[in-house]
């Protein structure tokens, strides 16, 4: 079973964001300042039944061992990405801890649409003129989703989910395929991750 926008679609992003944005990230590092660090999780999916045993393998495994290594402390903070690639994706805040940050998700989003550098922003494939409706809320709902992130929540790491809510139509189905991508709803998610990698590491894109 191909597995597009779960998760394929956000591992290639992360991989877009450290070619991009390769120079910039490098001379972070380089200069012992707050970095970015890329991680690939596995073994999500239960064997026979979801449960708290039977599920993310990969993150659970990872959390506890960077507890055990005294590592956890100095994450600043876990974004995770999920079920991304679908067309005009609706996100909120699930977690209060990161709302200023998820804010400045929107925030971004806004100013880029404004400028008019956001390609074909549209809803359900209606230009959005007058009374936009925006991939970012500007809103929290309390839900909880069960996710990789979860065994870092538990450890009190702060997390910014983006997930959409509701799913896409596709989710955990055969047609989870190429054809369920859009490509311009990526490249404008992906202007907005980049300025907000940008601003959250205080780069310095002119270097």
């Amino acid at each position: 079973m191909q597995c597009f926008l779960d998760s394929a679609v956000p591992c290639s992003m992360l991989l877009n964001i450290a070619h991009v944005m390769r120079d910039s990230l490098d001379k972070a590092k380089s200069n012992d300042k707050l970095s970015l660090m890329f991680i690939f999780f596995d073994g999500e999916e239960a064997f026979v039944e979801w449960t708290a045993t039977d599920s993310i393998y990969g993150a659970r495994h990872l959390a506890k061992k960077w507890e055990d290594e005294e590592f956890l402390h100095r994450i600043d903070m876990l974004m995770l990405l999920d079920l991304l690639g679908s067309s005009d994706p609706q996100f909120y805040s699930l977690n209060p801890e990161t709302m200023n940050w998820y804010m400045r998700l929107s925030d971004t989003e806004h100013k880029l649409s404004h400028a008019g550098l956001l390609d074909r922003y549209t809803t359900s494939g209606v230009t959005k003129a007058k009374n936009p409706n925006p991939y970012f809320n500007q809103y929290s709902i309390q839900t909880f989703i069960e996710d990789d992130h979860k065994p870092f929540m538990e450890r009190n790491v702060p997390v910014l989910h983006l997930i959409p809510v509701p799913f896409p139509p596709v989710w955990h189905k055969f047609d989870d395929d190429r054809s369920a991508i859009d490509d311009v709803t990526c490249e404008n998610l992906m202007k907005v991750f980049r300025i907000f990698i940008t601003e959250y590491l205080h780069l310095n894109v002119d270097d």
